[in-house]
């Protein structure tokens, strides 16, 4: 364990493992002299008194040895010099590793944080869509991807809509859903930060307006503005028809009836993805898959309609 301390005069080198400062030693660069501690704290003693430690022709029986050595100008000053070499070496050998250390670890550090938040969001993603399957199983249809009132202005959104399936019953509770989203008195409500709306990777929470975001888009050929898509509806397959998607930009409110697009759109090229190298989507099974960036268009553009009787290979 490198535990040992070396002190001469103001200059002190370690830590040092036991084995090391018997090699300084018998190299002539601990003198009897010198002061040594073991541990980090505690009184220096004498190199001398220290068992084992100096070679046994070094260690003088009443110091006179020392004395005479230590009596000519040249001794102590080259012995000062290698102890500075040592401290040097010490000092400049331990910031290498560190920086070596750094070097290695930041990758594997990022890795695991990417990770982290990948699983988030598909947890989100998950949520997301056990929400709308109980929506389904209590009013017999998915949500539509937003409404309008009788003037055809913007109403409310799909994840308006579910809120009370993902533990927002309060929230939803005080939303006024015969009254626009925009109106003063419903207004206030859309500034609430929904955390499984949000993706991880993504620092932008909150519209310039104040309005809180969403990170995920409904698929607007599912989710239809005033529409009551079934599952019996999905002939494609529910397990390959996208319900929503992350997005890596272009974000609206939670409560805004329009955030909803063609999940072609959301990954067209030169589009930014929510992750490097693609997106998470969310299929109408419940399932969340991650699609590639450089997914075939005709394979996404056929996982975006629910009844396009179009044959999906691997995606």
């Amino acid at each position: 364990m490198a535990n040992w301390y070396v002190k001469r005069g103001d200059q002190t080198a370690g830590p040092l493992t036991r084995e090391r400062l018997i090699e300084l030693a018998a190299q002539g660069k601990v003198q009897e002299s010198d002061l040594v501690r073991e541990g980090e704290a505690g009184e220096f003693r004498p190199a001398g008194q220290i068992p084992g430690l100096l070679p046994a022709e070094t260690v003088s029986s009443g110091g006179s040895d020392f004395e005479q050595t230590s009596s000519t100008s040249s001794g102590p000053k080259k012995n000062n010099t290698t102890l500075i070499l040592v401290l040097a070496i010490l000092g400049g050998g331990g910031i290498l590793v560190v920086m070596v250390l750094v070097a290695l670890l930041l990758p594997a550090v990022e890795q695991a944080r990417e990770a982290a938040r990948r699983s988030t969001s598909k947890n989100h993603l998950k949520q997301i869509g056990l929400a709308m399957h109980n929506y389904h199983d209590t009013f017999g249809v998915f949500t539509p991807g937003g409404t309008t009132n009788v003037e055809g202005k913007p109403n409310h959104s799909w994840q308006t809509f579910i809120l009370p399936f993902m533990d927002q019953a309060v929230l939803y509770n005080r939303i006024d859903m015969d009254q626009p989203w925009t109106t003063p008195e419903n207004r206030k409500h859309f500034t609430q930060v929904i955390p499984d709306y949000l993706h991880p990777s993504v620092e932008e929470t909150v519209s310039p307006d104040g309005l809180a975001l969403s990170h995920y888009i409904g698929n607007e050929l599912l989710l239809e503005t005033n529409g009551n898509t079934r599952f019996r509806d999905i002939t494609d397959g529910a397990s390959t028809t996208i319900m929503a998607i992350e997005s890596g930009e272009g974000f609206k409110p939670w409560g805004d009836p329009t955030n909803i697009d063609h999940p072609a759109n959301v990954m067209r090229e030169g589009r930014k993805t929510s992750m490097v190298g693609g997106n998470h989507v969310l299929l109408s099974d419940g399932a969340v898959r991650f699609v590639s960036e450089n997914i075939d268009p005709d394979v996404l553009k056929a996982m975006s309609t629910p009844n396009g009787g179009e044959a999906i290979g691997e995606f």
